[in-house]
């Protein structure tokens, strides 16, 4: 039950014990505020108030009132604080997705900045493959993800992808790996199994119209002659590299700081990988979105503090 204006007014004139104060606060004439404290007793048949020379204290019918009330005031106001958190839960609650290597450079500390500056909403980040990532974009699942420019992708998809940077690629190995003395050619890698951290899954490869490029990349790689190790697992890709001689295929350069913890070392190659931008994917209709507008605001500023290491 909302509590009733006039008896809010109640509430005031019987803690200030003054109508006139009350009025004050209550910005009421108090004449106005006198008659509707008149009006309160008629309807309820008893008197509330009574004269005093320095204002006006309650009856013990008052008293019980200004009991009531004050409860039910609590209670109307503590249901309006709880239907404005459910709200803002609804609006402002987030769904990201993301690779490993963009939540430790960006994402994470993007995702403490929302959720202190929402810290009653929903938040769930989702991490993998760029293809993965895009099906549960397209499927309503996630309102935005941050992955690399996906070559080839239907133009139906109906997304947007907004470029933040560019990135190139290491191949990385445990540190005393057997390669690491020397600049290597692509031929070299041919004797070692090869790790790879969330590969393209064939289910989701019908979003790419145009395969051939990842192809012929993986024909230079010699993948169909080695041993592939997949996981989608950034710990497991670690352990089995650093508990073997597998090399770790192509992976953001910008990680040979966080890959340094657990003695994996970039290899030296006479191949310069190519850029490839990195950006946010989106659909076109949530583009808007405050609490999407929001987060890209908090990784723009993130990105800058870290564009040193993006390289």
């Amino acid at each position: 039950m909302i509590v009733d204006k006039i008896l809010r007014q109640f509430i005031e004139v019987a803690m200030f014990k003054n109508v006139s104060h009350a009025a004050n606060k209550l910005c009421l004439s108090q004449p106005t505020l006198t008659h509707n404290m008149k009006k309160l007793e008629e309807n309820l048949g008893v008197p509330l108030l009574e004269r005093t020379s320095t204002g006006v204290k309650t009856t013990e019918y008052g008293d019980l009132l200004l009991e009531q009330a004050q409860m039910m005031q609590r209670i109307y106001d503590n249901t309006l604080a709880r239907l404005a958190i459910i709200k803002a839960r609804q609006v402002q609650s987030l769904r990201m997705g993301t690779g490993h290597a963009w939540w430790h450079m960006f994402m994470r500390d993007s995702f403490n900045s929302y959720r202190a500056l929402h810290p009653t909403v929903n938040i769930h980040i989702d991490q993998g493959n760029h293809l993965r990532l895009m099906d549960l974009l397209l499927g309503g699942d996630i309102d935005l993800f941050i992955g690399h420019e996906i070559q080839g992708l239907n133009a139906k998809a109906g997304i947007s992808f907004l470029p933040l940077f560019g990135v190139s690629d290491s191949l990385f190995v445990r540190r005393g790996h057997p390669l690491c003395s020397r600049v290597i050619e692509n031929f070299d890698l041919q004797d070692y199994p090869c790790v790879e951290l969330t590969p393209d899954e064939g289910r989701f490869q019908h979003m790419v119209e145009d395969m051939q490029p990842k192809r012929l990349a993986r024909n230079r790689m010699h993948l169909q002659e080695r041993v592939i190790w997949s996981t989608n697992s950034m710990m497991a890709a670690v352990d089995m590299i650093n508990e073997s001689d597998a090399v770790m295929l192509s992976y953001p350069s910008c990680m040979a700081s966080y890959f340094a913890r657990y003695n994996i070392v970039a290899l030296q190659t006479t191949q310069q990988s190519p850029r490839y931008n990195v950006g946010i994917y989106l659909m076109r209709e949530k583009a808007d979105a405050a609490h999407v507008v929001q987060i890209q605001e908090l990784m723009y500023r993130h990105i800058e503090q870290i564009r040193h290491l993006l390289v």
